[in-house]
């Protein structure tokens, strides 16, 4: 009884630490050890579950990918080129297509306070646009997290692959029709209602189609060398480089961008996240529940749901929801399929996506001083309808 405790005392116990603000790669060490004390660990056992963390392949192929992403993004920015990308893009797309733009462009590259960067970017037009700060708050939050679904560069979206064992181009493939449906019903509920009198600015002239090629190069780079089987890591550095050669940045400078761009809190949660798994395979802590877990009737994958969704809620943090829910369904069903990582993954987007703790969707509303209330009214229908219409296809498959 003792040890099919702790299965959700430790799931609870990561939940508080998370929404107390406490940074998930120690809530996630808190909930393994809470883990290993009900399970009935000695101290010699605790010692080879966070060695096997340490010494795994997979942790420190993730540690490193997941440093060098926000580097990528944070030389881009800081030597001028997210700012390019930006000016060049605005001269070649309608005003209209500008509130869907730049906050799916803010989406790709992965830094702190990204819906503060994306909102003031969409000012201007949707101004002349005459959109209410509902409508700009359910675009910005809504074009923006498209990368969710199939960005290779997407923390979250890595850690699944790595998680399930699955290939991630497999696993984006799987969500691209997902993805489709996503934006087919962002552009229902909000751009094909907006009216727009052209601005008649269009500069699709090669100067600035070869800016916009040259600032997304990095990218592109590091994306394309991925799918041709470089290692993510070698395809990032390489990204990296590309940007401070592009930019001519001195050894100085660069070894400026690389400090300043190294995030400890993302590697520190991977530690997090890969210690979890050992100790809930380890432990058979899902073994002691899961009789408890029959008993309701529902099939596995069902209470896998559920359970996805009020993490996911809980947290708004998809990576931490990853972390909790995948070790727990790879036990559970033990033939994980790519389909069902797909839909346990898309729950835990959909539910950070309209949770009320969301940070980018209270910095968005904050900033265009729009009602939480009245931006729910189209987030939530919209979220509702995508998802059930996404979980029923798949069901079906």
């Amino acid at each position: 009884m003792i040890q099919a405790l702790g299965l959700p005392v430790s799931l609870v116990m990561i939940v508080i630490l998370v929404v107390k603000h406490v940074n998930y790669g120690f809530a996630l060490l808190v909930g393994a050890f809470v883990l290993g004390v009900f399970s009935q660990l000695t101290f010699q056992q605790f010692v080879e579950v966070f060695t096997s963390t340490l010494t795994d392949q997979a942790t420190f192929d993730l540690v490193l990918i997941v440093s060098l992403i926000p580097i990528l993004a944070f030389s881009m920015k800081e030597t001028g080129m997210v700012n390019e990308l930006i000016t060049s893009i605005r001269k070649v797309i309608s005003g209209r297509a500008v509130p869907v733009a730049l906050p799916a462009l803010m989406g790709a590259l992965p830094m702190p306070g990204g819906a503060l960067l994306s909102a003031p970017l969409i000012d201007e037009e949707a101004e002349r646009l005459r959109l209410s700060g509902e409508e700009r708050s359910f675009m910005n939050v809504w074009f923006r997290h498209w990368s969710f679904f199939i960005y290779p560069l997407s923390s979250a979206l890595i850690l699944v692959a790595s998680l399930v064992g699955i290939n991630l181009y497999e696993l984006i493939l799987i969500q691209f029709p997902p993805l489709l449906v996503y934006l087919f019903l962002g552009y229902f509920l909000s751009v094909r209602r907006i009216k727009d009198y052209d601005r008649n600015e269009h500069q699709r002239d090669s100067k600035t189609l070869l800016s916009i090629a040259l600032n997304v190069a990095p990218i592109l780079i590091a994306v394309t060398l991925n799918v041709f089987g470089i290692h993510m890591a070698a395809a990032l550095a390489a990204g990296i480089g590309s940007v401070l050669i592009c930019k001519k940045v001195s050894l100085q400078r660069a070894a400026f961008l690389l400090r300043r761009g190294f995030d400890w809190k993302l590697p520190f949660a991977i530690i997090g996240v890969v210690s979890l798994r050992h100790m809930i395979e380890y432990s058979n802590a899902v073994s002691a529940v899961l009789p408890y877990m029959n008993a309701t009737g529902l099939p596995t994958l069902i209470l896998l749901i559920m359970m996805a969704w009020v993490v996911g809620l809980a947290t708004a943090m998809p990576t931490a929801g990853v972390a909790v829910i995948f070790p727990i369904a790879l036990e559970m069903l033990k033939n994980l399929t790519s389909i069902s990582a797909s839909i346990l993954y898309l729950t835990m987007v959909f539910s950070y996506l309209v949770s009320p703790m969301h940070l980018c969707l209270v910095l968005t509303v904050e900033y265009y001083r729009a009602h939480l209330y009245a931006v729910y009214r189209k987030l939530i229908p919209a979220s509702a309808i995508t998802y059930l219409i996404i979980v029923t296809i798949a069901m079906l498959i």
